[in-house]
């Protein structure tokens, strides 16, 4: 080979790890699918493809959640439960959020004992993973499905592996997966504190996959620790991040229950904020995560005001419903077996709507129209939901809560500036 080919091809590897470099803690591994194609292929499924060389040889920890499932609809465990090349320690499965279902603080732990594999079920009211979860492993294997907003048990549990690893120096693979409700769009309000960090400037709706958000987080001291985690993410190939879930031609597969639609997801997105107020999501009903009301909710006043907001991609009907109708069990008990009065969220664009705006203007208008009977569940986890307390003072006081919208979209400029930095896909 001559002495020019050879620097060719020198410069070919070094162009092909270029962008790994230009980060500080972590590196992205770059993998083309085998065979070639032109269609969405996960971490995951790169991984398979390349006979799990980045994980050969070492001991494997796993964590997972109910997204994470490969392009031939093939989940994880299934896929590495007979490890040839690596030795698997510990499964973790991580459990979304569930609304009503906060209280356990539980961590469950069983075993393999003919394998020594520890199985640790991590709650959304205890997201930490901690270093004796791991039973000895000296790599952690991340896949986890993130629905695209901050109310989200994959984020926090992120937070608290990229935190471990920071203080453990264990390696973290992440195998990216799409971000269902586009990497393209962004919304405030951001968060100001968070249980798992102080630094971490999130918006509600983030705009990243999670090996881009990973990466972020690390490689911007937003995780505790003196020094980032040794971070590795290995991309999908073919994705556009302006693409929806339903637009991926990937298996249906997300890590909440009774979510069949986009519009549904974005529907969750929106209630999110009702959690911790008393104002029902219809669970267990015909409109779950589709509406807001109450037993003492007048739906006519109420559909008369918030169709004054002129929300764009969204209209707003008048519903009854009764939660736990459809389902004897349900996860929040809050007006079981009662009829409500509401609205109905119908999303007619969703490359227009805003999760954001929405969900705030239905809940502070009903909490303003109905101030007798609306209450805070816990006020201190609302203020975590918007950042700080002045959209509940604001409820509360009855000011114009509406002039909140600016401001939220004001805080996004540093935010959008940091998150370009940490782009791995084109919008188109």
């Amino acid at each position: 080979m001559s002495r020019w080919v050879k620097s060719i091809v020198i410069l070919g590897v070094i162009l092909s790890f270029l962008k790994a470099e230009e980060f500080k803690h972590t590196k992205v591994i770059y993998y083309n699918p085998v065979p070639s194609t032109t269609t969405l292929q996960t971490g995951l499924d790169l991984l398979i493809q390349h006979d799990f060389k980045v994980i050969s040889g070492k001991k494997v920890a796993v964590l997972y959640n109910g997204g994470s499932y490969n392009h031939a609809g093939q989940h994880i465990l299934d896929i590495m439960k007979n490890p040839v090349n690596f030795n698997l320690t510990a499964i973790l499965e991580v459990r979304e959020k569930t609304f009503g279902t906060e209280s356990s603080k539980m961590m469950f732990y069983t075993g393999d004992s003919a394998r020594d594999i520890n199985y640790v079920v991590v709650t959304p009211a205890n997201p930490r993973v901690y270093e004796k979860d791991l039973n000895g492993a000296n790599l952690i294997l991340v896949d986890l499905q993130n629905i695209g907003v901050r109310f989200d048990n994959a984020l926090d549990v992120l937070i608290s592996i990229l935190t471990l690893g920071s203080e453990s120096r264990i390696p973290i693979v992440i195998l990216d997966r799409p971000n269902p409700i586009t990497a393209k769009i962004t919304e405030g309000p951001l968060s100001k504190d968070s249980t798992l960090t102080e630094n971490a400037r999130i918006p509600w709706r983030y705009g990243l996959t999670i090996g881009e958000l990973a990466t972020l987080l690390n490689e911007e001291d937003w995780i505790p620790g003196e020094k980032g985690a040794r971070l590795y993410v290995i991309p999908m190939v073919n994705y556009i991040r302006s693409q929806w879930f339903d637009q991926m031609k990937l298996p249906w597969r997300l890590p909440i229950d009774d979510i069949y639609t986009v519009e549904v997801l974005l529907g969750y997105c929106t209630v999110c904020y009702y959690v911790y107020s008393n104002v029902s999501y219809g669970p267990g009903s015909t409109f779950a995560y589709q509406v807001g009301g109450a037993p003492w909710i007048g739906g006519t006043a109420l559909l008369e005001v918030v169709n004054q907001q002129q929300l764009t991609g969204v209209t707003f009907d008048l519903v009854k419903f009764i939660p736990g109708s459809q389902k004897i069990a349900v996860q929040s008990g809050l007006y079981t077996g009662q009829e409500c009065n509401g609205i109905r969220i119908v999303i007619h664009d969703r490359e227009k709507y805003r999760i954001g705006i929405t969900g705030a203007m239905v809940l502070g208008t009903i909490g303003q129209m109905y101030p007798h009977h609306f209450k805070w569940s816990d006020p201190a986890a609302i203020d975590a939901l918007f950042g700080d307390q002045l959209f509940r003072m604001m409820i509360e006081a009855g000011e114009k809560f509406t002039t909140l919208t600016p401001l939220w979209i004001s805080e996004m400029t540093q935010y959008q500036i940091i998150r370009q930095k940490y782009l791995l896909y084109n919008a188109e």
